[in-house]
């Protein structure tokens, strides 16, 4: 029975040693005895201004990808190695972006957002809506061709690529 109180009693015994701290600072404060403080914390080292790793010279930059009635645009991305590519669906209706080459894309690319490897070997963005996005970084040098789903795949403008240098 008490088991499923735990999480709560510990909440509020957790709440009621904070709030005694507190009201021992004030009453320390209000009686002119100094009040006891936690001693400051260890200042940190400012940030570096150099990418995380030196070697992906596009680390941090994004570049973005407009799928809308008309099509893809730009139909080719170059980019740098550690770029973003960010796919926006200016579509009235929902949109994938398909890669055929699905391993070697795992293996070239870091922190997706929607995208994932199918069973049939692509590597695909989950479906997005009108004003949504997906993106995934590059962190291998090669050509990768896509499509987007959504659009007319007789036309040539659901056809892209992305060039990674």
């Amino acid at each position: 029975m008490w088991g499923n109180f735990r999480p709560l009693t510990l909440f509020l015994l957790a709440g009621v040693l904070a709030f005694a701290s507190a009201e021992g600072a004030f009453a320390a404060e209000r009686s002119g005895a100094p009040a006891l403080r936690p001693p400051a914390a260890p200042r940190r080292p400012a940030l570096e201004t150099q990418p995380a790793d030196a070697r992906l010279p596009g680390f941090g930059k994004f570049h973005v990808v407009r799928i809308d009635r008309e099509g893809i645009s730009p139909r080719e991305v170059r980019i740098a190695r550690g770029s973003t590519v960010v796919w926006f669906n200016a579509t009235p209706g929902y949109s994938s972006v398909v890669f055929n080459e699905g391993e070697s894309l795992l293996r070239a690319t870091q922190s997706p957002t929607l995208f994932f490897l199918a069973p049939d070997g692509t590597y695909v963005s989950a479906a997005f809506g009108p004003g949504a996005t997906a993106s995934t970084a590059f962190t291998r040098a090669g050509t990768f061709n896509y499509f987007a789903t959504g659009l007319s795949l007789a036309d040539r403008n659901a056809f892209a690529r992305v060039v990674v240098e």
